[in-house]
């Protein structure tokens, strides 16, 4: 990803600019696409919704009046004295096939005026006792013979009049997507109680047709079923498995069956579905609408298809406009950079470019006015040639001083051997390893390593001076030797410590020790002293530089303090903690790897 991006900031403007185009004319058909897709998309699902409950409704509205006029035909048979009194009737009298004969003929006359329903296939009765029990017809069934059935206890032990289900239940040689209704006819004497049962079989179609008009797109389906999870009937298409009805019923269960059930995030075989679902009064019935959401985003597609058409024809056209107009744009810039590679060789001798009032024009204006300082500065720089040379030689003389002061005091060193002058000869070599390390061959920066042999020449040459009473105990490992730190910052530490902390004691002894470790990415030199210590306002003038008490220590520690922050930040330093009569810790932090500011 960066090698791409280091590519394109590496073009020239012109090419930035041709693909600044292409975004330009890019950007308003991409989101253009996102917002018609978005809006399109959520769109035709509201109104795919919309249409599947209104679609629904009718469909349910339909059913429910054909269930209406065929519940009806039961009812007024079930309420017919004549089917009363022949369901409840003592079969010993028709045993008299002629009186069988007259009574059949009646009851058939009944029942069949009501087959001018053209969705009622046939009527049947099943009863106890009367013709049935006598003879057996197609017309009149024995009521006994079912009552050993599943579909017959499930009817039986209900409080319900009526029963929609598959005709295949009560007869497995039905015609597939017949349906049957069933109506109790109840006892006279006791409402409680059923003597028979009246029998319509419907037509597959009847309910088809009906289930076919809710098909609102190619791959709708529409379904009839009870609420035991029978599947009554179902559109022309219908792809789904028959437990797809025992899952809608289950969904629809934990609804209210009055306001309908309706899932626009139903998933079937892990693709997502529009259901409905809406209950047929006064029926065991429930219609069922499935929707694909792939036939609701169809219009969405098709959209999107035709936009992004449109996109393809009209960038073509566009890449040579595109192109011209950025190389149009760039060209007063490119005569710019062609003047500006002479002067990289050294070519000043140039004819000032042409001037414009846009911000090109700006530009190469300010071009100009550089060239020609430029060539005046050159003049410049020629005629202060001699006085660099002349600073040049007098920084050489300033650095022969400190290589006479080492020379010097080793002709002293070599003088004070010959005479057996061996206190002499020890403290001209203290003092020559001191400001030798002081000096550092001119270096800012030193190693940690350099700073302590620096404090130990310093340490010796103060115990010559004040009879030996100073100890100096290095406890620093050597692999911190390394770790580089501005010259010149214990040294000042230690002359307090000796100064205004152990040589204010009685007896002028002391112990200074120099510890080191670290912390995450940061080192921490400390130097403590048994000295007198320091109360809390002398330790707050130390840094306010208002040190009266102690003259000459609070500027030294200041110093050092700024100059660690400087190099670092903010959060380099030193830090005091000092208790009276008891003595004193400096912590200086500084990081483990060279990661001086740059100022």
């Amino acid at each position: 990803m960066k090698i791409w991006l280091s590519r394109l900031s590496n073009l020239s403007i012109r090419y930035k600019l041709f693909a600044t185009y292409l975004l330009v004319i890019s950007i308003p058909f991409i989101l253009l696409l996102i917002i018609h897709i978005t809006l399109t998309q959520k769109e035709d699902e509201e109104r795919a919704i919309d249409s599947s409950r209104k679609m629904l409704n009718e469909t349910k509205s339909y059913v429910a009046y054909k269930s209406e006029a065929m519940t009806e035909v039961l009812n007024f048979l079930a309420f017919n004295p004549l089917v009363q009194n022949g369901v409840a009737a003592d079969s010993a009298p028709y045993e008299n096939i002629i009186r069988w004969h007259d009574e059949a003929i009646v009851l058939t006359q009944l029942v069949n005026q009501f087959l001018y329903n053209k969705d009622i296939n046939s009527i049947q009765i099943y009863m106890e006792k009367g013709l049935a029990g006598a003879t057996e017809s197609p017309d009149f069934l024995q009521l006994n013979k079912v009552k050993s059935t599943v579909w017959y206890r499930d009817f039986a032990s209900t409080d319900d009049f009526f029963d929609w289900l598959p005709t295949k239940v009560l007869d497995p040689g039905a015609s597939t997507g017949e349906i049957a209704i069933l109506r109790k006819v109840l006892d006279v004497n006791n409402s409680r109680k059923f003597k028979g049962i009246v029998q319509a079989r419907i037509e597959s179609s009847a309910m088809q047709t009906v289930l076919n008009h809710a098909v609102l797109t190619p791959n709708t389906s529409s379904l009839l079923f009870n609420d035991r999870g029978d599947l009554l009937s179902s559109s022309d298409h219908f792809d789904y498995q028959d437990t797809l009805v025992t899952d809608v019923l289950k969904n629809t269960t934990e609804h209210s069956a009055r306001e309908g059930y309706y899932n626009d995030d139903y998933l079937i075989e892990g693709k997502r579905h529009l259901l409905g679902v809406e209950d047929i009064p006064n029926t065991n019935l429930k219609v069922a609408i499935v929707v694909p959401y792939s036939d609701i985003t169809e219009s969405t597609i098709k959209a999107r298809s035709r936009i992004i058409s449109i996109f393809m024809l009209v960038i073509p056209l566009m890449l040579p406009l595109a192109y011209f107009t950025a190389g149009t744009a760039t060209k007063r810039i490119r005569l710019l950079i062609l003047h500006a590679r002479k002067i990289k060789h050294g070519n000043f001798n140039i004819t000032p470019l042409p001037v414009k009032g846009d911000e090109i024009g700006e530009l190469t204006q300010n071009f100009n006015v550089m060239v020609q300082n430029i060539s005046e500065l050159i003049d410049e720089t020629y005629k202060l040639g001699n006085e660099v040379k002349s600073n040049e030689l007098k920084a050489l003389q300033a650095q022969i001083n400190p290589h006479f002061l080492y020379n010097t005091l080793d002709l002293i060193n070599i003088m004070a051997i010959e005479a057996d002058e061996r206190e002499i000869q020890r403290v001209v070599d203290e003092l020559a390893t001191f400001y030798k390390l002081s000096l550092s061959n001119g270096k800012e920066f030193v190693t940690l390593e350099s700073e302590l042999q620096h404090i130990e020449a310093y340490t010796s040459i103060q115990n010559i001076r004040f009879g030996g009473g100073i100890r100096l105990e290095l406890e620093v490992t050597r692999e911190w030797y390394t770790c580089e730190m501005p010259k010149i910052i214990l040294q000042p530490l230690v002359e307090n410590a000796i100064l205004h902390g152990i040589m204010e004691k009685e007896p002028e002894e002391g112990i200074i020790r120099v510890t080191a470790w670290a912390e995450q990415d940061d080192l921490i030199v400390q130097l403590s002293d048994d000295g007198i210590g320091m109360e809390a306002e002398e330790l707050d003038a130390i840094f306010k530089g208002d040190n009266r008490k102690r003259k000459g220590g609070g500027y030294g520690v200041r110093n050092i303090d700024e100059r660690l922050k400087l190099a670092y930040g903010a959060s380099y330093g030193l830090k005091f903690e000092s208790i009276p009569k008891q003595g004193t810790r400096v912590y200086m932090r500084i990081p483990l790897k060279s990661n001086r500011l740059k100022v």
